[in-house]
């Protein structure tokens, strides 16, 4: 690994999926990928990860609009990912995952909690969803690959993985409910060089970015 850049960027800079404004507390699904239901339990499990690891940082703030924004966001673009890289044949493996998590404990000079604090601090998303988090990332990278065979300039990579999910995405149909925001469609920005964690990195304004709009 040449450049040191934020894992962090891996998915949240490559795939913004969802322009989301509000919440609400009405039982049923959160969004649908295909015939794959997110339902508002999963969303309410991850957002009650995020405020148990944000009380644990001191002088903190919980904001639980934006925090449910952001974890409606990374579910519903998991399940495109996993979606996708099912039809292409993309496959991440446990083994990966876990040699990613090692060189960022290499990187960071620490262990598994902080690599996970990391992304916690970076993107929003609890240490429970580490894993979830670093399969997704793996997935795009590979789908890139896939998509995009031999192209190496990072423009032109981000405009076939757009090409390519903004197709895919339409022939499966995803909904977003009212309650958490709108469908805007697949954005897709330059593909980080790698996976790297970057120990300087400074920690985002919140610990709850929500998604951009395409």
């Amino acid at each position: 690994m040449n450049v040191r850049r934020p894992i962090a960027l891996a998915v949240a800079a490559g795939l913004a999926v969802l322009a989301l404004a509000g919440c609400a507390n009405q039982a049923g699904a959160a969004s649908q990928v295909g015939s794959t239901t997110i339902t508002d339990r999963q969303v309410a499990d991850v957002v009650a990860e995020v405020k148990a690891q944000n009380a644990k940082v001191a002088g903190s703030t919980f904001d639980e609009k934006a925090t449910t924004a952001n974890v409606v966001a990374f579910l519903t673009q998991k399940q495109i990912l996993e979606q996708a890289a099912a039809r292409e044949g993309v496959t991440v493996s446990q083994g990966d995952i876990d040699r990613v998590i090692a060189d960022g404990e290499a990187q960071l000079g620490g262990d598994r909690q902080k690599v996970a604090d990391y992304i916690f601090t970076n993107v929003g998303l609890p240490s429970e969803q580490l894993d979830a988090y670093l399969r997704s990332t793996l997935l795009y990278s590979g789908l890139v690959a896939k998509v995009a065979p031999g192209v190496t300039d990072t423009t032109a990579q981000g405009k076939a993985a757009k090409d390519y999910l903004t197709k895919f995405t339409s022939e499966i149909g995803v909904q977003v409910s009212p309650r958490f925001g709108t469908w805007t469609g697949i954005s897709v920005g330059p593909v980080p060089n790698d996976l790297s964690f970057d120990p300087n990195a400074k920690a985002s304004a919140s610990a709850t970015p929500t998604p951009s709009a395409s």
